[in-house]
């Protein structure tokens, strides 16, 4: 049993390494922990949400140099590190280097801040600056918090490059206590890091009062995990109160300042637990993958017991829960007997509840397999999906190198489809294939999975095609210049055919209502610019998903009165004496007003 146990849990890593290979992102920090130094590790699988995999390690032992080739001289890195502020030599400082297929190579500087890599083969190395255990912030060279953007040191055949060097400059701090949810009762030992992009950047332990200090920390934000010391008892959690990485608030930091007062109450896990069994096996073969509702991204997977058992330490919340075979021989389904993960049947688990017979009976599978043959090198992805009606049913991943893919379903008539992903920055794309070579599913030909009965031989074949550069949105408008509460006519070309964009006045956003594009990618139609709109120059901009897409520069001038007679503008004013008006200017208005009089009465009768 024990044997099987160890065989299992090593193909669950195996898993793990896989999809880290295929997209998930790892990183390891060291933390002080007393006289020993203990490494945290984080990962994240693309398209399945995160995956927090949080596991305290050993002292690590010192990393060997990478071997050069026979005959070849190894070259050397060294430098000093000093504090920021002061320029104080500073000891105990974690500096490490390594390189695209080079293992990473490490020394502690000495009393003098000196420091010295040795041994390293030619190559490129991206060094970095760790103070262990103390406020100042960690850096690579060149000057940089980020390990994307540090400066590779190049290392030829025995060459000692010298004068690496790092200043050190304090950070922020994040501070709390740790406490348990159900009595309030501190926390010693609770692992809390700090995590940019998934990235640890920090890290500290509770003391007995609970209390932590992460220190060292450069400007920005942070979000904070919470790692139970004992993940059958405590759940792991964010800040705040949540249990994945996506829905954490974020901390913000800045200069030295302390950002104090995030907690955590970890609260009792749930669990889940059932029976899985597998037509015609008495030891069941699979693996149980649990993931939460709520979008914010956890997932976790558990290995089923020889007597076909499996229990699973949970955050409380909602879950589906997915029974995966280790073979072909099964085909892979969700609670409760579902294909799918829309058609799963949802768990909740509370605080502390243990939630049981969530089992499984595994049928047998019929398997369908091919290649999926595309000519480029910029395919990233090869997915093959089997459909009834309008059901996603099954899916599986071509090996991107030679195409070849397998499904695993249960007996029935399936529509198959093949399509292609291209790496970022492509400009190649590629039209779904669905089987025999038919561009629709209406016109595709159903393949049928039968139990014992593999059927080989269902190829596709995708063709690339050069991406037609997409043309910008334009606007028009009507008029340049229009009176508030008027309707002027926006029209415009270059819109993803059939959306519907939305419009704005703006610096102050006022909303205009929405123009919908047709097949071509035309719109056309009337908006109201608001009587409240105030006057002067503003942009006209049309939004898609809340971003500005085009815009055009619009004149609004001043509403007219409300009483429907035109606006006098009033002319100089005479300079005021304090006297009456004079008789005399009277006088004349009187007269030129009879005077007018009279020719407007000489041109009406002579017309």
């Amino acid at each position: 049993m024990a044997r099987r146990r160890a065989f299992i849990q090593a193909v669950i890593g195996g898993v793990a390494a896989l999809a880290l290979a295929f997209g998930g992102a790892t990183s390891a920090m060291a933390a002080d922990s007393g006289d020993s130094v203990s490494e945290a590790v984080t990962w994240s699988a693309e398209g399945t949400g995160a995956v927090d995999i949080s596991v305290p390690a050993v002292s690590a032992p010192a990393v060997s140099a990478p071997a050069a080739p026979a005959g070849v001289s190894t070259g050397s890195i060294s430098g000093v590190v000093t504090q920021e502020d002061d320029g104080t030599p500073l000891a105990g400082v974690l500096v490490s280097t390594g390189g695209e297929g080079t293992p990473w190579v490490e020394d502690y500087t000495d009393e003098s801040g000196a420091y010295s890599l040795t041994g390293l083969a030619p190559g490129s190395y991206l060094v970095s600056f760790f103070p262990v255990g103390t406020d100042l912030q960690r850096e690579y060279w060149k000057d940089t918090a980020i390990w994307s953007d540090g400066t590779l040191v190049v290392i030829g055949e025995g060459t000692a490059v010298t004068g690496i060097d790092a200043s050190l400059k304090r950070g922020a701090t994040i501070s709390g206590v740790v406490t348990t949810a159900s009595d309030g009762s501190a926390l010693a030992g609770v692992t809390v890091n700090a995590l940019d992009q998934h990235e640890i950047v920090g890290a500290a332990q509770t003391g007995g009062d609970g209390s932590y200090r992460i220190e060292g920390l450069s400007e920005g934000e942070y979000v904070v995990q919470f790692l139970s010391p004992d993940g059958e008892q405590l759940a792991t959690e964010y800040w705040q109160n949540v249990y994945g990485y996506d829905a954490a608030t974020a901390v913000s930091v800045t200069g030295t300042e302390t950002a104090a007062g995030i907690d955590a109450a970890l609260d009792a896990v749930g669990h889940i637990e059932g029976t899985v069994t597998q037509e015609g096996r008495e030891v069941p073969m699979a693996t149980v993958w649990i993931r939460s509702t709520n979008g914010d991204g956890y997932i976790s997977g558990h290995s089923v017991e020889g007597d076909g058992t499996y229990s699973a330490a949970l955050p409380p919340g909602t879950y589906v829960v997915e029974f995966r075979s280790f073979s072909d021989e099964h085909a892979d389904e969700y609670w409760e007997d579902a294909r799918t993960i829309e058609e799963a049947t949802p768990v909740v688990v509370g605080s502390g509840q243990r939630v049981t017979a969530i089992d499984a009976v595994m049928d047998r599978a019929g398997l369908i397999s091919g290649t999926v043959s595309i000519d480029s090198g910029d395919v990233w992805g090869i997915l093959v999906e089997a459909w009834q009606g309008d059901r996603l049913v099954g899916s599986a991943q071509a090996d991107y190198l030679t195409g070849e893919y397998t499904l695993r379903l249960v007996p029935g008539a399936y529509i198959l489809k093949a399509s292609a992903e291209f790496r970022d920055g492509s400009t190649l794309t590629a039209k779904p294939q669905y089987f025999d070579g038919v561009t629709t599913a209406a016109e595709a030909t159903p393949v049928a999975a039968v139990v014992g009965t593999p059927v080989n031989g269902v190829d596709f074949t995708l063709v690339p095609v050069e991406v037609q550069p997409q043309p910008m949105p334009t606007l028009e408008l009507s008029v340049g210049s229009i009176q508030a509460g008027k309707d002027i006519t926006v029209s415009g070309t270059g819109f993803a055919p059939g959306a519907t964009i939305a419009f704005e006045l703006r610096s102050d956003p006022i909303a205009l209502g929405t123009l919908t594009a047709d097949a071509d990618g035309v719109l056309r139609g009337s908006l109201r610019i608001p009587a409240s709109a105030p006057a002067g120059t503003h942009s006209l901009v049309a939004l898609s998903g809340g971003a500005v897409i085009a815009s055009a520069t619009l004149v609004v001038t001043a509403a007219a009165e409300a009483s429907g007679s035109a606006a006098v503008t009033p002319g100089p004013r005479l300079a005021a004496t304090g006297a009456e008006t004079p008789t005399a200017i009277i006088a004349l208005g009187v007269m030129l007003a009879v005077l007018g009089g009279l020719l407007v009465r000489r041109r009406r009768v002579e017309s």
